[in-house]
């Protein structure tokens, strides 16, 4: 597909005429990474399922409104009626998950059919599009980390990588949670809701190396499987955003609206910590862990789940756990002494 000006000029149309059709766009501010990032929206049904995830970064009232780092413009066209920006054309048989990428500097667009959403960034400008055909047919996954792509490729820039884990900890620091799906992640971080913790992500946060190793928050939701929440957080299930749909989707949690306590923008990072269930005992207990181990948690599932990072992504993955202490957290079957094994853990580290 051949990403010309004029392609991003009939990109900007749609907007446009959405935005038409809507009354005008909308515009929500939010601070992420310490930079400020504008979301437009042409479509109201989009923006009410996508601005929850970033609650927690809204700028305040008040505050004299930065020149935005990134604006962003989203709409959909069910509801709105208008007609789809040009993306490109895909097999009806391709595979489920599939994603086009196109990278032509400073254009970068990501294509995913099976969710029909289109991701388009110029990095130069600081201008992006996401376009989905129909905000009221997006899954809540896809609802709970939205612009993945676009922040993903936005976030290079400023010195930060976006990576696939948890962050929980204090002003003072915390812990990097990572993994592969199914590793304890999420049930670490949720645990330590209601807790002196304060919670950064459970499934999508963007770190920094330099100049000194931290965490900077994207997204308040939480995602588990619907057993485990029945099983391990039954007292979260009247807080779910999608109880009646956990029959076909992970169970989501958006913690701002619930813990708005406990939601952070950022804090340092004093340690990575790799989770491993052991169902059979009772207490959560640390364990010194190798880099090697800590590297091998969080790259492979930062490189699978975010499809166009590669041997940059990995170098700085590699650069964070040389700079960081890592362990292992054995999770038992008590889940309410992880918020306790985590401070002892941090307060230690203060000390050294």
């Amino acid at each position: 597909m051949d990403w010309t000006t004029n392609r991003l000029d009939e990109v900007a149309a749609s907007f446009e005429r959405a935005a038409d059709a809507a009354g005008g766009a909308s515009l929500d501010e939010y601070d992420v990474g310490g930079a400020s990032v504008d979301l437009q929206f042409a479509s109201p049904a989009l923006r009410d399922r996508l601005t929850p995830a970033f609650a927690h970064l809204a700028a305040r009232a008040g505050d004299a409104s930065p020149t935005p780092s990134l604006t962003v413009h989203l709409w959909d066209s069910a509801s709105t009626g208008a007609e789809p920006p040009p993306h490109p054309r895909t097999s009806p048989d391709q595979p489920p998950g599939a994603l086009y990428h196109f990278h032509e500097p400073p254009v970068r667009v990501a294509y995913q059919p099976g969710l029909e959403t289109l991701s388009i960034l110029d990095t130069e400008a600081g201008v992006a599009w996401h376009w989905v055909a129909d905000a009221l047919e997006q899954p809540s996954w896809d609802q709970a980390c939205p612009i993945r792509q676009i922040l993903f490729w936005w976030l290079a820039a400023r010195g930060y990588l976006q990576v696939h884990g948890a962050a929980v900890g204090t002003a003072a620091g915390g812990v990097l949670v990572v993994g592969q799906a199914g590793s304890g992640k999420s049930t670490v971080a949720l645990a330590c809701l209601s807790s002196e913790l304060l919670y950064a992500g459970d499934d999508y946060v963007a770190v920094a190396v330099d100049p000194s190793p931290s965490v900077a928050s994207l997204y308040n939701s939480a995602k588990l499987e619907p057993a485990h929440v029945h099983e391990l957080f039954p007292h979260l299930l009247p807080l779910l955003a999608n109880a009646d749909r956990l029959d076909t989707e992970k169970a989501v949690l958006y913690v701002h609206e619930h813990f708005p306590e406990q939601t952070t923008a950022a804090f340092p990072l004093s340690a990575v910590l790799v989770p491993r269930l052991r169902p059979a005992r009772r207490e959560p207990q640390i364990a010194e862990a190798s880099r090697a181990t800590a590297f091998a948690a969080l790259a492979p599932s930062t490189i699978f789940q975010l499809h166009t990072a590669g041997a940059d992504e990995l170098a700085t993955m590699s650069r964070l756990v040389a700079r960081l202490p890592c362990y292992e957290l054995e999770v038992g079957s008590d889940l309410s002494a992880i918020p306790a094994t985590v401070v002892d853990l941090l307060s230690m580290l203060r000390q050294e």
